[in-house]
């Protein structure tokens, strides 16, 4: 043990503690517990809630539900019903994925309504997305049998330019 102090040099506990309140890592008065700011799980969910609330009817638990549908039963004999049953509660779907799959229903009307909603949509959208579009109505203009398919998709393919 080492002898840092002489007996009569050593500082007492009163000095002791006198000098840590005087530490600039602690400050005389106790500051007040501010409220810990929202965490950023329940912040997120909050902002969910109200994203889904300005959607309307494509915010409910049953617009979700058929919209996954229609992606589950992609390539099933259940498809074409699946989107037929999305589009006539909520009309054509919004993202560009989804429209590109349901160009997959060989249902003309529904096919000629989506096609419809990715000329609208294709202003908006990025590069990749304009590129798929274009390149999907490009081959249902090639390959599709209804000769009303392919007219529209070849001028929608024609108007769309993915790069300007």
């Amino acid at each position: 043990m080492s002898k840092e102090y002489d007996d009569d040099e050593r500082p007492s506990w009163r000095e002791i503690d006198k000098k840590r309140d005087r530490s600039s890592h602690v400050s005389g008065e106790k500051r007040e517990r501010k409220e810990p700011a929202a965490d950023r799980w329940n912040t997120g969910r909050h902002k969910k809630a109200l994203e889904k609330l300005f959607m309307g009817d494509k915010g409910t638990l049953e617009h979700e539900k058929l919209y996954k549908k229609i992606h589950k039963s992609y390539g099933a004999p259940a498809f074409p019903e699946s989107v037929r049953n999305y589009v006539e509660k909520y009309g054509p779907p919004d993202d560009v994925s989804t429209l590109l799959l349901s160009l997959d229903t060989r249902d003309v009307p529904l096919m000629l309504l989506i096609m419809e909603k990715l000329a609208q949509v294709s202003t908006k959208v990025s590069n990749r997305e304009k590129e798929d579009i274009r390149r999907k109505l490009s081959i249902l203009a090639l390959t599709d049998r209804s000769p009303e398919i392919k007219e529209r998709a070849s001028e929608i393919a024609e108007t769309i330019t993915p790069y300007p």
